[in-house]
C-alpha cells in the first residue's frame, strides 16, 4: 500500500519523543503520516539502547520503533532551536513529545502556549506517571512502569520474585495507548477544527494490560497473587514447552481421552473447573509426563484437533519462520540500517486485507536536515550553515 492511499496520509507529525513513547510516532507512520523526528545534534538517547545489530554499530531498539519516520537533528533546548521547532509545528498536525512534566515549559515549549499559538494542534504528552498527581515528578524506567502498574506483581511463580518483563513491553504499550488516543483526538478535531493536549500516564497504560489484577482488587478488594502459568497450565514437550487450556468440560473430557483416560483423573470432582485449579497439584504431574515425549507442535496440532485450546511456546528464532507466521506474512525481509538486513514485523494494522507496516528503514541521525530545513521549511543555505555552526543542527 502506498503512503499517499493511507489512512494518515497527508498528516505531518512532529516527533521528540525518545524512549518513552517512540512507538507512538512508528505507529502513525505506518499508517501514512509524514512523521518527522527531531533529535539533538548528538542523537537521540535510544540510539544507545540494545540490542544491536552484530557488528555493534546500530540499536535494532531504535531501528524498530522509528522505522518509516524522516529524520532531523534540531537543539530545541536553545533559543534557536526553539525558534525552529516552532516553525515546523505551525505546519504539523500531531505533536509528539516525552520529556519530564514541566520541562517543555522551562525551554519556552509549554503545551498550554503552544495550543494558544496553534489552536489546531493535537499535542500528545507521554511522561511515566501523568503531568499531574503525588507521583508526577517521580523517575520511571520501563521495569518501574511494569512496577508501579501492576504487571510485574503477577509475573513468576509464587514461591519466588517477582521477574521483569522481556524488552520494553510498557513503554510500548504507553505508545500503543497513545497513538489512540492521537488518533480520536485527531478524529474529533476534524468534526471541530480545535486541537487539545493529550496527557498519556505509563503507569496507567501498564495498569490497563494487568490482566484482572487491578479491577479484582479496586472492586472487590480481592488479592490475586502470583502464580506462574496460573489456570493455562505448561507442559514439557521433547523439544520445548507447550500451554494446554481445559477450562471448559468438554476440554477437559478430550484431554482424558486422548490421555487414554488415567484412572488417576477419573474423580468427578475434577469436572468442576475450579476444583481443577484447586487440585493442579494432583493433575499437573499425572498430565505433564504424557507430552514428554512429543514435538511440542504436533502435540499442539492434535490437541487442537480435538477441540483442545493449546499452543507451542516458540523460542524467539522459531517465530521469525514457523508454519503460521509464514502463513499470516507476519515477518518481512528489510533493510533495517544501511547494510542490515532483517525480519522485520510486517505492521500492526491490516487494511483491506493489506498488512500496514514500515516501508523504509528509520533515517541516519540528520538524514533529511537539507529536504526538511532548506526545500520545506525555506531556510537559506547560510542560515542552515550558521545553525549547523552553532550546534544548534
Amino acid at each position: 500500500m502506498e503512503r499517499d492511499s493511507k489512512p494518515l496520509a497527508g498528516i505531518r507529525v512532529i516527533d521528540i519523543a525518545d524512549d518513552l513513547g517512540e512507538l507512538c510516532g512508528r505507529l502513525l507512520a505506518d499508517l501514512g503520516a509524514d512523521v518527522i523526528r527531531v533529535e539533538p545534534p548528538s542523537g537521540a538517547s535510544s540510539r544507545q539502547a540494545p540490542p544491536f545489530t552484530p557488528d555493534g554499530k546500530a540499536s535494532l531498539y531504535f531501528a524498530f520503533r522509528n522505522g518509516g519516520k524522516r529524520g532531523i537533528t534540531l537543539d530545541i533546548t536553545s533559543t534557536r532551536g526553539c525558534e525552529v521547532l516552532r516553525r515546523l509545528l505551525a505546519d504539523a498536525d500531531i505533536f509528539i513529545e516525552s520529556y519530564k512534566p514541566g520541562r517543555l515549559a522551562e525551554i519556552g515549549l509549554a503545551p498550554e502556549e503552544l495550543l494558544e499559538q496553534y489552536p489546531s494542534l493535537v499535542i500528545t504528552s507521554m511522561t511515566a506517571f501523568g503531568q499531574t498527581g503525588p507521583y508526577r515528578d517521580f523517575a520511571g524506567t520501563d521495569m518501574v512502569g511494569a512496577a508501579m502498574g501492576g504487571i510485574m506483581y503477577r509475573a513468576g511463580a509464587a514461591h519466588r520474585p517477582p521477574v521483569v518483563l522481556p524488552g520494553a513491553q510498557t513503554y510500548d504499550a504507553t505508545s500503543v495507548t497513545a497513538a489512540f488516543a492521537t488518533l480520536m483526538a485527531y478524529f474529533k478535531r476534524l468534526k471541530t477544527g480545535r486541537g487539545q493536549w493529550l496527557d498519556i500516564s505509563m503507569q496507567e497504560a501498564a495498569a490497563s494490560m494487568a490482566d484482572w489484577t487491578v479491577p479484582l482488587y479496586s472492586s472487590l478488594g480481592f488479592y490475586t497473587r502470583r502464580e506462574g502459568a496460573g489456570m493455562y497450565p505448561l507442559f514439557r514437550c521433547a523439544d520445548g514447552w507447550i500451554r494446554v487450556i481445559t477450562i471448559g468440560l468438554h476440554q477437559w473430557k478430550a484431554l482424558l481421552e486422548w490421555m487414554g483416560n488415567p484412572k488417576e483423573l477419573q474423580n468427578p470432582d475434577l469436572e468442576q473447573f475450579p476444583m481443577r485449579v484447586v487440585g493442579r497439584a494432583e493433575i499437573e504431574p499425572i498430565v505433564d509426563p504424557f507430552f514428554n515425549d512429543k514435538n511440542k507442535e504436533d502435540a499442539a496440532r492434535e490437541a487442537q484437533a480435538r477441540g483442545i485450546p493449546a499452543t507451542p511456546c516458540l523460542e524467539p528464532g522459531e517465530v521469525l519462520d514457523n508454519e503460521h507466521t509464514r502463513e499470516r506474512g507476519t515477518f518481512i525481509d528489510m533493510e533495517i540500517v544501511p547494510g542490515q538486513r532483517a525480519s522485520v514485523a510486517s505492521g500492526f494494522f491490516e487494511i483491506d486485507g493489506e498488512r500496514v507496516g514500515p516501508t523504509k528503514p528509520a533515517p541516519l541521525a540528520g538524514q533529511h536536515n537539507q529536504d526538511i530545513y532548506v526545500r520545506e521549511l525555506g531556510l537559506g543555505a547560510d542560515a542552515l550553515e550558521a545553525l549547523t555552526s552553532e550546534g544548534v543542527i
